[in-house]
């Protein structure tokens, strides 16, 4: 029962794994891979773009996501005037976390090791702080390293809550990269978990059943694990795109004249 429905090999299938030691595992593989393509398909795409007065094909489409997150992202919370400074960085976090939270559906041998990096809780903090230093690096630059801290505390506050209040903000500011950690980190193992138990039992009956039953619950099991591949597609858009809304948030909050 336990081959059939594939426990073992669904928590197997989500661990990370050494290949040199602790310092180097499955998921810094795939976090190199995922950094080149992300350099080689910008780089590309800016080459092209400069040059081809008609853009077709993956240019086209990534021209076409470039203008989306510019427009719809970074430009709506960060303004016409803050905006073009932060638009290179949102444009990397929103490709990267993209390509890695897609990397995982890629089948072997493009993906050896049927694993997302994003399904690391670690690799998701560590995206997370990387936001909270954008965030503290915006509001220090904006408000004097230490004016931010300062305007954490809204104005009108008495004095004798500021104490508590800065100390609420501080809480805040502390879990909003938790936020962004665990909503990242859950979505994308939840999505894996569930294709491995269609794999594990899509294996399973193959093998454990008679060959009428076996056939009938494989073409069910793979349908939908077609499904749910499309659907884990939808997600890792998704969750790319709110991973990089919060953050423009959460930077155009720190650097807003009252926050």
């Amino acid at each position: 029962m336990t081959a059939l429905l594939a426990a073992t090999n669904v928590v197997h299938h989500l661990k990370d794994f050494e290949i040199a030691g602790p310092w180097f595992t499955g998921h810094h593989v795939l976090l190199i891979l995922v950094a080149v393509v992300t350099i080689v398909a910008f780089r590309y795409a800016a080459v092209s773009i400069a040059t081809q007065p008609k853009r077709t094909g993956v240019v086209a489409l990534m021209e076409v996501g470039l203008v989306w997150v510019r427009d719809e992202i970074v430009y709506p919370w960060l303004g016409d005037k803050d905006g073009p400074k932060w638009v290179g960085f949102f444009w990397t976090q929103f490709f990267f976390i993209l390509f890695c939270n897609l990397f995982g559906l890629f089948p072997a041998p493009l993906n050896l090791w049927q694993r997302t990096a994003t399904g690391n809780i670690n690799v998701t903090g560590g995206l997370a702080v990387v936001s909270l230093f954008a965030i503290l690096f915006a509001g220090m630059k904006k408000h004097g390293r230490g004016g931010y801290w300062l305007h954490l505390v809204p104005h009108g506050v008495p004095w004798w809550l500021w104490p508590l209040v800065f100390l609420i903000e501080i809480i805040g500011l502390i879990a909003k990269p938790f936020a962004l950690t665990v909503r990242l980190f859950a979505n994308m193992t939840a999505g894996h978990a569930i294709l491995g138990v269609l794999v594990g039992f899509l294996w399973g009956v193959v093998h454990y059943s008679n060959p009428v039953l076996g056939s009938v619950s494989s073409v069910a099991s793979l349908g939908f694990m077609l499904f749910i591949m499309l659907f884990e597609v939808l997600v890792g858009l998704i969750q790319a795109y709110i991973f990089t809304v919060l953050t423009a948030i959460f930077v155009s909050l720190a650097v807003a004249e009252e926050h």
